[in-house]
């Protein structure tokens, strides 16, 4: 992009759609500017305050021809692109607030209309004037809750008062949360103490009378251990139930091998043998794939490089200086490679990433870049480019304005 320093291009398209306005065509009017909006981003840039005022007096047409749905897109889309380059506190940044408040209240959206008015209310007294009609009619909007420039907004009156009644104010909930003490539960009538009279004692008498077990090769299933059906010979005793202490009957310990003497191995030995071989095939196949990758991956001493994606090379452009105009800011630097490459200068608000906005040819070492906030600080940096791939960037030079704002 060439410097914006010279005559506005877009000013004869907004002198025309004025004179169709004032013939009632605002149709014409509409055309005329959204022709040259289109035109001023594809020529000079969407943040250009030339392309900026011509959307802005779009939108005012746009709200003339009763179509507040389509202005308030413009206008938002405006203010999103000079919000970078120009900040909030710009003069015309400020009317571009205005009439989006004006317009999110004609449909209902009272809180952008807020947000848009509050940001008039806050700056514009020092920016526009005290007496500006876009300051007075935010002021008329917002009421006696309106911020006052150069002040921190009133708390909430909610907030207000939770802090000067303090704890007393808590209200504490019906339910509430259970603790660790234990309820008191009466005890029922039905219920009586354990005494000899109330109490049965097992007896060897009905001990005798439990039947006697007699144990097979068949057992329950459980995961160490499938379920065999008996051999065909004949079916081992065990000995009865035995009672210990608690006078509990205890199952025998059976002894023995599970399977038949000299017999063949179960189905389920099978089975197990299939399954253990397929999971040590998996397990192979992973490591033969991890083998491969690691063996392609020695090979290649070097990554390749892709000659598509940028590099550093060379050396980059020095002793970057600014020379602050207020709207407009020149830039120099020393060129590193005597006339032999060209540059790219990229600029952005301190803190934020730097854009692109102008390259410039072989042997040229300054840039002026117009059309900037006097208020508000921006940082530059230039970028030498080698070849299409091969980039080498200079440190940041930023402006140190006092009276700069954080908007």
């Amino acid at each position: 992009m060439a410097a914006v320093s010279q005559a506005s291009p877009l000013g004869p398209a907004r002198r025309r759609a004025q004179e169709l306005v004032g013939a009632g065509d605002l149709a014409g009017a509409r055309a005329v500017l959204e022709k040259a909006v289109e035109l001023g981003k594809v020529n000079l840039a969407e943040d250009d305050p030339d392309v900026l005022l011509t959307a802005y007096e779009l939108g005012t047409i746009l709200q003339l021809a009763d179509d507040p749905m389509a202005a308030r897109r413009v206008l938002e889309e405006t203010y999103a692109s000079g919000l970078w380059r120009l900040g909030d506190s710009d003069p015309l940044m400020l009317r571009i607030s205005h009439d989006i408040g004006v317009v999110a209240e004609e449909l209902g959206n009272r809180h952008e209309a807020r947000k848009a008015f509050t940001r008039v209310a806050e700056l514009g007294p020092g920016v526009l004037g005290e007496g500006h009609p876009a300051v007075a009619r935010a002021r008329g909007y917002l009421g006696p809750e309106q911020p006052q420039a150069g002040m921190a907004r009133p708390e909430e009156p909610r907030a207000e008062a939770a802090r000067r009644e303090g704890p007393a104010a808590v209200v504490v909930p019906v339910v509430e949360e259970p603790t660790t003490a234990l309820p008191v539960v009466e005890q029922s009538p039905m219920v009586q103490p354990p005494s000899p009279g109330n109490q049965r004692t097992w007896v060897a008498e009905e001990q005798a009378r439990i039947p006697q077990q007699r144990w097979s090769q068949v057992e329950e299933p459980t995961i160490a251990q499938p379920v065999v059906a008996p051999g065909p010979g004949p079916t081992a005793a065990y000995p009865p139930a035995q009672v210990f202490g608690g006078g509990v009957p205890q199952q025998p310990v059976m002894e023995g091998p599970p399977y038949p003497q000299g017999g063949a191995s179960p189905a389920y030995g099978k089975k197990g043998l299939g399954i253990f071989a397929a999971i040590a095939a998996v397990l192979a196949a992973v490591i033969a794939v991890a083998a491969l990758v690691f063996v392609l991956a020695n090979r290649t001493g070097e990554p390749a490089r892709d000659p598509d994606v940028p590099t550093l090379g060379g050396a980059a452009p020095g002793d970057v200086r600014l020379k602050d105009g207020g709207s407009a800011i020149t830039v120099t630097w020393a060129d590193p490679s005597e006339g032999s490459v060209s540059f790219m200068v990229t600029m952005g608000r301190p803190g934020q990433e730097l854009k692109p906005v102008s390259t410039l040819g072989p042997g040229q070492t300054s840039f002026e870049m117009s059309g900037l906030n006097g208020e508000l600080n921006y940082c530059f940096a230039v970028v030498a480019v080698y070849r299409n791939n091969q980039f080498a960037t200079s440190p940041q030079a930023c402006t140190s304005r006092a009276t700069a704002t954080p908007r």
